[in-house]
């Protein structure tokens, strides 16, 4: 059997939602709607592909992603997020497919497909991939009563945070994304990392509708924390996350997260993804805490001699000096901008 991909155009939507919707490892940044809030809020070149047999029309396959500029060429890939592997049907022939994603990159250009442990996606080596380590995913089993996950799966630091949390009147209420996103510039602004646009999160709410969720906590009736998740199927990916700093003494991340664990075990969610981060780091130990199962994330490239494009190292070589930056690489103007050239 061979197969052929080709764009995919509006009148695929239906098939491509239908097709996401029956496959078993979907995620949300394999929607319809994921691609239509980031395409009209970056004006990405739209380069996701369906996949047929050879002269037929059935889709077997579909890939997400967008062409995004760059000073050595275009880099095809689903940015923003942890996945942009293939989803392909039963007995459909990876190595074949993966294949047929190399074909027409240009002289500069490269592709990059986000995988993970968990998908069982297989064939990149024998394609002609090459691989780049980005990070782990932690995934959280959550199709139990929220009192067995907490006291079987968080630490006892865990326990310990959420508890003094809530001694200390720290409350949780559903909020917007409009409400979320000033706690989320300025946790950018203490980052020094160039922040989405606005418009990115209100379209983004726009197309997933009830599928994304935002929680703030307050304390004292300020808000001190914000939590935008985002549901597909039976999971719930925990995309992004804030904090004012001078209210870390009343544990605002830990009330989130447990929050957020306990409506996915209220609402039928079965697993929670907790996004990527790399081992050893703050951000990592503390995801750690609150248990679930580690699975390591891969960027595989093709040409693979342009595997660099993938990788993540110069980000972490620059986030010192983007911290003193900060007024210059997140304003208004110049940190959206910014953000449309750094995929990741």
């Amino acid at each position: 059997m061979t197969y052929e991909s080709r764009p995919a155009a509006a009148e695929d939507r239906d098939r491509w939602r239908e097709f996401v919707a029956d496959h078993p490892a979907a995620t949300v940044f394999h929607t319809w709607e994921w691609h239509q809030a980031v395409g009209d809020a970056f004006g990405y070149e739209p380069a996701f592909r369906v996949v047929t047999e050879r002269g037929e029309d059935e889709p077997v396959g579909v890939v997400p992603g967008f062409a995004i500029p760059g000073i050595g060429g275009r880099t095809v890939v689903n940015p923003f997020c942890e996945y942009g592997f293939p989803l392909l049907g039963e007995g459909v022939d990876t190595v074949a497919v993966l294949r047929d994603l190399a074909n027409g990159l240009g002289r500069l250009g490269a592709r990059i497909v986000k995988d993970a442990g968990w998908t069982g996606v297989s064939g990149y080596n024998p394609a002609g991939y090459g691989a780049v380590r980005t990070g782990e995913v932690i995934r959280l089993d959550t199709d139990r009563a929220f009192d067995a996950v907490r006291e079987r799966s968080f630490s006892g630091e865990a326990r310990r945070c959420v508890r003094s949390a809530v001694e200390s009147g720290v409350t949780v209420r559903p909020a917007t994304v409009t409400e979320y996103y000033p706690l989320y510039l300025a946790t950018m602004r203490r980052l020094g990392s160039p922040q989405f646009p606005e418009d990115f999160f209100v379209d983004l709410a726009g197309e997933l509708g009830d599928d994304l969720a935002v929680f703030v906590v307050e304390h004292d009736g300020d808000a001190i924390g914000g939590i935008l998740m985002l549901d597909f199927d039976d999971t719930r990916m925990i995309w992004s996350n804030a904090s004012r700093e001078d209210a870390w003494e009343y544990h605002p991340n830990y009330r989130l997260y447990a929050a957020a664990i306990e409506d996915a075990c209220a609402t039928g969610i079965d697993v929670v993804d907790f996004g990527r981060s790399r081992p050893g780091t703050g951000v990592h130990g503390f995801k750690r805490q609150f248990g679930g199962t580690a699975s390591p994330l891969s960027s595989f490239v093709t040409p693979p001699h342009r595997a660099n494009r993938a990788s993540l190292e110069g980000y972490g070589r620059a986030a010192a000096i983007a911290e003193r930056l900060s007024p210059v690489v997140t304003n208004p103007v110049v940190g959206p901008q910014l953000k449309r050239f750094i995929h990741e």
